[in-house]
Formats: C-alpha cells, sequence, structure tokens
C-alpha cells in the first residue's frame, strides 16, 4: 500500500497563498476523514526559539493561523501548544516573538502551556518517557513541522517534531545521555511513536540549510506539504532537497520499525507534484559527516577528534537560553556572554538549537575535518 504526501505551491506568506496551499494540503491528506464537529484538537508547531518568524526557525505564524481557521472551519475547538527550549524562561516570551500568540488570539484559539499541564509516562520498547499530559487530553492532533537542517540528526521535520511533547529540562537530559545521532534518533523515535499525530502539515515555505535548526542560512523553497503519514512527509521533503531519506536517522529508524513509508516507489505525490524543486545545491550541517564516522573510533581518539559548539562572542546577547538548556553544566555566562567548558562538553548540541541569535556554530577537530 502507498503513502500519500500533498503537495502545494506556495509562493509567499501572503494570507492569501498560505491559506490556499493549507486548505489544499490538508484537504487532499485527510482525503474526507476531517474531524468531527466540536472535537478538540491541538496543533503542535515547532517553536523552537523566541525569534521572530522571518528567521526561518519556527513554523511561521501564517501556517499555524490557517491551520486554526481550517480546523474552525470544520467545527472543531482548536488548541496550540508547544514545549521549546526557551520555554524554561517564560513561553509566553516564545509565543509572542513568534508570532503564534496573536494569531491565537485574533482567532481565538487557546495557547496551551505544555510545562504546566504535568505528564504522563508512556512505555515504548521497554524505554519509559514522561510526556505532557496535555497534549495526550486531545481528540486529534496535528503535526505543524518546520524544515530545517539540523546539526545532530541532519534534518528535522514531522518526526522531530514531536520531541516537543516532552516537557522541560527532560528533552536536554535526553541529549546528554545520547550524544550521538543513532542513540538521540531512537529516542525522537520512541517520543513519535507515543505521540501518533493525526495529520502533519510541513511549512516548507521557507526552510533552512547550513547549520540548523537555528543558526543556518533561509532558504525558499515555496511549498505546503501535508500527509496521514509523517515518515513519508520526511522522505519527501529530504529528497527534494537532495538528501538519501534512509541517511536520515530519524527517517531510518522510524522506517524500520514501521512506522510509515520511506521508500519512495512506494510513496504517491498528490496535489502540484510539479511544485517540487529540483535542488542539487542544498547546504548540510557543517559537522554532518563526522557523525558518519562509527562511535567506537571517536571514542579512542576522543582527545584529537571531535565536533565542539563554539561561541561567537560578537553575535551573543547574553540571553542565557544555552545555558538553560544545557544538561551537562558546560555553558555559562561569563561577562555578560556564553562560555563553553569543553572538559564538560559532551557534544549533544543543545547550545546550538537554542540559542536564538545564531551564536554558537559546530566546529571540529583538524583530525576530525581531515577524516570526514
Amino acid at each position: 500500500m502507498k503513502a500519500v504526501v500533498a503537495v502545494k505551491r506556495c509562493p509567499s506568506y501572503g494570507p492569501a497563498d498560505v491559506k490556499a496551499a493549507v486548505g489544499e494540503a490538508l484537504t487532499l491528506a485527510l482525503d474526507g476523514g476531517a474531524p468531527r464537529v466540536g472535537s478538540r484538537v491541538l496543533l503542535k508547531p515547532n517553536l523552537a526559539a523566541a525569534r521572530r518568524p522571518e528567521r526561518g526557525i519556527t513554523t511561521h505564524p501564517g501556517v499555524v493561523g490557517a491551520a486554526i481557521d481550517f480546523f474552525k472551519e470544520h467545527g472543531c475547538r482548536v488548541f496550540v501548544g508547544d514545549s521549546p527550549a526557551g520555554a524554561v524562561r517564560g513561553v509566553t516570551r516564545v509565543w509572542e516573538n513568534t508570532g503564534v500568540a496573536e494569531v491565537c488570539r485574533a482567532r481565538g484559539a487557546d495557547l496551551v502551556n505544555f510545562e504546566a499541564g504535568g505528564w504522563v509516562e508512556r512505555n515504548v520498547e521497554g524505554r519509559t518517557y514522561r510526556l505532557a499530559r496535555s497534549v495526550l487530553e486531545f481528540d486529534s492532533i496535528v503535526n505543524l513541522p518546520k524544515f530545517k537542517t539540523h546539526v545532530l540528526t541532519l534534518v528535522t521535520g514531522a518526526i522531530k517534531n514531536a520531541f516537543g511533547c516532552v516537557p522541560g529540562f527532560a528533552k536536554s537530559t535526553f541529549h546528554l545521555t545520547n550524544p550521538r545521532p543513532p542513540e538521540m534518533s531512537r529516542v525522537i523515535v520512541d517520543v513519535f511513536q507515543a505521540m501518533a499525530p493525526w495529520v502533519t502539515l510541513m511549512d516548507a515555505v521557507d526552510v533552512m540549510e547550513g547549520n540548523g535548526p537555528s543558526s543556518g542560512q533561509v532558504r525558499r523553497l515555496g511549498v505546503i506539504a501535508a500527509s496521514r503519514d509523517a515518515v513519508a512527509l520526511d522522505a519527501v521533503m529530504s529528497a527534494m532537497v537532495g538528501i538519501d531519506p534512509l541517511k536520515v536517522p530519524t527517517t531510518r529508524e522510524a522506517s524500520r520499525r514501521g512506522l510509515g513509508v520511506a521508500d519512495p516507489h512506494r510513496i504517491e505525490v498528490i496535489g502540484e507534484p510539479e511544485a517540487i524543486p529540483a535542488i542539487s545545491d542544498f547546504e548540510v550541517p557543517s559537522n554532518w559527516h563526522f557523525f558518519l564516522v562509527p562511535g567506537a573510533l571517536s571514542k579512542a581518539v576522543l582527545r584529537w577528534f571531535w565536533v565542539k559548539p563554539v561561541v561567537q562572542p560578537d553575535k551573543c546577547t547574553g540571553c542565557g537560553d544555552c545555558e538553560a538548556a544545557c544538561a551537562a553544566s558546560a555553558v555559562s555566562l561569563t561577562g555578560g556572554r556564553a562560555r563553553v567548558e569543553p572538559s564538560r562538553c559532551v557534544s549533544c548540541l543543545c547550545c546550538i538549537e537554542a540559542c536564538p541569535s545564531g551564536a554558537i556554530e559546530p566546529r571540529m577537530s583538524r583530525l576530525a575535518r581531515l577524516m570526514v
């Protein structure tokens, strides 16, 4: 049986463009399976950092607003929530800076604080996770990821967005104990499996390439995509920018478990397949090839073979988000600027993801650069 991914052209974040693309993509993806009137629907965007939408870090508020409109027009009660890295300093700041608070106020959609509602335990393949209780109290979960590169998992999209259902500091703790992509991807897929989104709507109008998810460059793809199969959606988006889907560890792991389809021969792209751009120069994270080296080798020569976060002082604003995100206590603020203590750093690169100003970037040792 084939998976179906709906793709629609969306040349800008103008309200008319976004409303048309979002409505048509969701209609095609759901294929008549709209939620029942009166059901409670949670929209889960990627609100990775308290930054304005033009930075390309978060799901654009125009896409969130169009999704709210779509489900309200189907008679649903709509809520919006996430547990971003910046929530430790106040989730209201994240909602406001990303523009999501404004679109929710305008449409009468309630914002849900994942940190405030407590947690419930879920067991996946013998491993126990604490997920935000509020996520699991809705009739349907609509996944609203932003397509970006990622310094740890190569790309972040539908599967990775589920990780925001883990509230609070626990996300950083998982990074601390699972610093390499295969192990961390297993954790992410566990959470995705427990979350089980009903449908996924991908914001790929503006995407991020290079050292994503927060320090890369914004690039326009002009695409909105949707699917009931999040794995197939990630596979299509990766292939769109010239990345083999099975080189993305989260896609590979989810496919291995049978949680979705990653084989392009078993995926049917509908809507406007011709809208898919042919991209050959998409920039991947500068450190990515480092993680292809076997873990045992990197441990054996760890003194000379490493990738570490490095702070660019001229870009650092001293906000403290990186310090709050570091479970290894390797990041501190000195003189109003972030500083990384190499001896404590476990190379989970959470500080890069949390930094809202792109002031931290991955750097490899000379040996690592030569070998990859």
